[in-house]
């Protein structure tokens, strides 16, 4: 169950934020749907599940399964359609009642926000959503199929929801580093890499007109320039073939098997910080400073840590969830009333 946080865009609103009626009692199951009638028209709102005290209504799965059943009504016909529309209907009513015994929870252990929290929600959305005004991002809204109200009424039951599981399921996981080295040594196919280094180049390119000679001549004394001090840019301005194609000295991302094998092993052997001795190739003669160096194949447990540390948290956090919601169901009165097609008579026609 995700909580309001920044970089929620309208989309995302649509499709997370999708406008069910927060926990409202009815008195009375206010009829059922006539029979006979046309995809789309009028339909009675009646319960269609019990929640301990609370009821949820046709309403309520019909706002919450619009844009989830027309995707289906665009995409599929004939019985497949009707076998996706009944799986939507069975995963958005299991969905409302986890939301609706959650919500409920939070009311009892005093986690609801406050009116502020859910403002400053709300001030956060407009702004990632660059509205300017409240009449902007009405409209927005509008445009969304949403109105402000409803946008209040889940931000506040999101940020509800999310303090809750804070407190119910994140805070009991504990993860320690002999899981962490446990799960690295365990998936080291997980974590291939291809070695890469950081580099910086000059080259004496060969040229008919002249001999080897001279370019070795060139080339060492670009060699002594740097080794008795002088910056490796500075010498690769002056001294870089300018047929060449790169910019002198410019730091150059490299993988192996990217370069001709003698630069490649200089690439990866040489310290980080060092300059190679003269490199010979068929083409002429290199200098290359090593700026940094990843040589391994398996990227090393540092840099994976809270990757895994992430992974490792996110499965413990799921399935500690499940086993919460499912004692929570456990311990409540849950009566589900909804008939078959239930959810297609007001999603069904764009």
């Amino acid at each position: 169950m995700r909580t309001v946080e920044g970089g929620i865009g309208l989309a995302l609103v649509l499709v997370l934020l999708a406008a069910p009626t927060l926990a409202q009692t009815a008195a009375d199951a206010a009829g059922s749907r006539q029979s006979g009638a046309p995809t789309g028209g009028m339909v009675l709102d009646r319960v269609v599940a019990v929640v301990n005290d609370e009821a949820l209504t046709l309403s309520e799965i019909q706002e919450e399964g619009q844009p989830v059943v027309r995707k289906i009504f665009q995409d599929f016909i004939g019985p497949e359609r009707d076998r996706r529309v009944e799986e939507a209907e069975k995963r958005l009513l299991d969905d409302l009642i986890d939301r609706r015994l959650m919500y409920q929870m939070a009311k009892k252990e005093g986690a609801l926000p406050s009116d502020a929290e859910v403002n400053g929600a709300i001030e956060e959305l407009k702004k990632n959503n660059r509205a300017t005004d409240d009449a902007q991002f009405r409209a927005m809204l509008k445009a969304e199929g949403l109105t402000l109200a409803q946008i209040r009424r889940n931000i506040g039951e999101r940020l509800a929801m999310g303090r809750l599981l804070a407190r119910q399921v994140r805070s009991s996981i504990i993860i320690n580093e002999e899981e962490l080295v446990k799960y690295y040594q365990s998936n080291q196919q997980k974590f291939q890499q291809t070695p890469q280094a950081e580099i910086r180049h000059i080259f004496f390119g060969f040229r008919a007109e002249t001999n080897e000679a001279g370019i070795r001549a060139r080339a060492q004394e670009a060699s002594a320039k740097i080794e008795g001090g002088a910056d490796f840019v500075q010498v690769a301005r002056e001294y870089a073939d300018e047929s060449a194609g790169e910019k002198p000295g410019e730091v150059m991302t490299v993988h192996r098997g990217d370069l001709a094998p003698p630069i490649e092993a200089a690439a990866f052997s040489v310290p980080a910080g060092s300059v190679s001795p003269l490199i010979r190739t068929d083409s002429g003669y290199h200098l290359i400073k090593v700026e940094s160096v990843q040589a391994e194949s398996v990227a090393p447990f540092s840099a994976v840590r809270e990757a895994i540390r992430d992974q490792l948290f996110q499965e413990k956090f799921e399935a500690k969830r499940k086993d919460w919601l499912a004692d929570l169901r456990s311990k409540a009165f849950i009566q589900v009333l909804i008939q078959p097609g239930d959810l297609q008579a007001r999603t069904a026609t764009p």
